[in-house]
């Protein structure tokens, strides 16, 4: 189970090294106001928006790049989650671990770890590994975002060098997701600085870097590239199925393309819906896609009078125009949405519809709570304050930049002033954070665990994603239900009154449900992205030049 904030892409939507042989790298070239990439030898090449921030998951923010190289490049969980989850919850195959089993009152869970697996520099990888990252993933001073899921875990048990049990202080439904949230980290290697430290030295782990995982990270040149090389003492026989991946950071749209189109690179992992005829047309090329386990919105800070009312917020969202959103920015490939889940998830409400565009009963809503245009300046004011709010984004993504324009006239036909900002998504992590903001636009994602409290329960108003401060002790309380139902199939009812309650509150607008779209040359094989990870089956890549 993998949870992260989405950023989106800059389009569409979010150590010494381990070897001291430093490779030679031709790098990004600019010649004739063209970009080139040079390479010594043949290597997959990826043109990628954004770079890594680090090695370490407890201590580097949780993004899609960071959890595809740390789930399926550099470290292995105890069992890989697999994006079935259409019709029920979905399943796991083994990974570090070769089994696993419930004690008859579902307080233990035991593993079974394979014998066969090692760090990169030879050492065994054994339960010590597991049980101390536990102990790092709950420590204080870590702080890893995700240590929640932790909590109901009371200790885990080494029995032997292949058997660990986690113990849980009760059973519930996502017990087996919580124990398998997060990689397993190498105590060997790590555990030589204090966890009192790791906040403060965070490229350390770069430094101490050894992987379990198909890839060790060869080079990391920030901002410009890194490098991936088959890890040789990799379990798997015959994995990984290419020797070198280059994810060569070019945060331009248009580059990214331009390097596709001459096969220079033979992915972009998420590219805009406007592009995607482009990709179609060429013959070397082919666009993939799928629904991601994202959803998209305008959250209101509730704790701001403006917003306090639910009905002002249904006002506003029958006050934006979802479908001319949908056909000017994202051609066809999304839908109107009005769920967190997404429409190919199980747990989706297919009863309800999405408020409709509606400006005549937003403007009506909007007179009945004393918001008239006194002045006839065209914006409603109300005992001599105007209706008028800011609207901020991250601006690495170029659809929410394009958003706010869009949004801001819409709601100016309904006579509500919006005032629009974008700024670096590390600078807007601030005013979330603190609450101090009137309305954002963002996406979240999903772990299929379906734990929302993350995002409306208001426990999570402090420490969670509940940036708009929403609080409804009813959605407290199906939320706290869905997550202690042992059977998560019969937790489809309450799924279906969540979905219902947050409709009506309305503590977020849920604009669209995207898909999302993937262009590789035709000459990588076996990419298969999907809603878990772009980067999901990365150790079967294949590059047909390679043999």
């Amino acid at each position: 189970m993998m949870r992260y904030l989405s950023t989106g892409s800059t389009r569409q939507d979010p150590a010494p090294f381990l070897l001291a042989l430093l490779v030679v790298w031709g790098g990004l070239l600019a010649a004739c106001g063209e970009t080139v990439i040079e390479n010594p030898e043949p290597s997959v090449v990826i043109a990628y928006p954004f770079d890594i921030q680090g090695v370490n998951e407890l201590t580097t923010p949780s993004t899609p790049i960071m959890n595809g190289m740390l789930y399926f490049a550099w470290f292995l969980q105890l069992v890989e989650e697999q994006a079935d989850y259409q019709d029920g919850p979905p399943s796991f195959e083994p990974r570090l671990a070769e089994s696993y089993e419930f004690s008859d009152d579902r307080l233990r869970l035991t593993f079974h770890l394979r014998d066969e697996v090692v760090w990169s520099d030879g050492v065994a990888v054994t339960a010590e590994d597991v049980r101390w990252t536990w102990q790092a993933q709950v420590h204080p001073a870590v702080t890893w975002s995700f240590a929640e899921a932790k909590s109901r875990i009371t200790d885990v048990e080494v029995v032997d060098p292949l058997t660990v049990v986690f113990h849980f202080s009760e059973a519930y439904a996502a017990q087996l997701q919580d124990a398998n949230l997060g990689v397993i980290l190498p105590k060997h290697a790590w555990s030589l600085l204090p966890f009192e430290e790791w906040r403060q030295n965070n490229t350390w782990f770069h430094e101490h870097m050894v992987v379990n995982g198909p890839f060790i990270l060869e080079s990391w040149q920030p901002q410009q590239r890194f490098v991936l090389r088959r890890n040789e003492r990799y379990f798997e026989d015959g994995v990984p199925t290419t020797n070198r991946i280059v994810f060569q950071i070019t945060p331009d749209t248009n580059s990214r393309l331009a390097l596709l189109r001459s096969g220079q690179a033979h992915m972009i992992e998420v590219i805009d819906p406007s592009d995607a005829a482009m990709i179609v047309n060429e013959p070397d090329l082919e666009l993939l896609s799928h629904i991601p386990r994202s959803f998209f919105f305008v959250a209101w800070n509730v704790s701001r009078p403006l917003f306090a009312d639910k009905e002002i917020r249904q006002a506003l969202t029958m006050g934006i125009d979802r479908e001319e959103i949908i056909d000017s920015l994202h051609f066809g490939y999304s839908s109107p949405a009005h769920s967190p889940f997404p429409s190919n998830l199980w747990t989706h409400n297919d009863e309800l519809k999405p408020w409709p565009y509606d400006p005549g009963r937003a403007k009506e809503i909007l007179a009945n709570h004393g918001w008239v245009d006194t002045d006839g300046d065209g914006i409603r004011d109300r005992g001599g304050e105007p209706f008028s709010f800011e609207l901020i984004t991250n601006s690495e993504s170029q659809v929410r930049v394009d958003l706010l324009p869009m949004i801001q006239e819409h709601l100016k036909r309904i006579g509500v002033e919006v005032r629009t900002r974008s700024m670096e998504f590390n600078a807007l992590l601030g005013p979330l954070n603190q609450h101090d903001f009137d309305a954002v636009i963002q996406a979240l994602a999903l772990d299929t665990s379906l734990n929302t409290s993350y995002f409306f329960h208001s426990d999570a108003i402090d420490g969670g994603y509940n940036w708009g401060m929403y609080s409804n002790p009813e959605v407290d309380a199906v939320i706290d239900a869905t997550v202690e139902q042992l059977d998560q199939l019969m937790a489809k009812p309450l799924y279906d009154r969540l979905q219902v309650m947050l409709h009506e509150d309305v503590p977020m607008t849920f604009l669209y449900e995207s898909r999302r779209l993937t262009a590789v040359h035709k000459n990588l094989h076996n990419v298969d992205p999907n809603a878990l990870s772009g980067f999901f089956n990365i150790r079967r890549w294949r590059l047909e030049d390679e043999g």
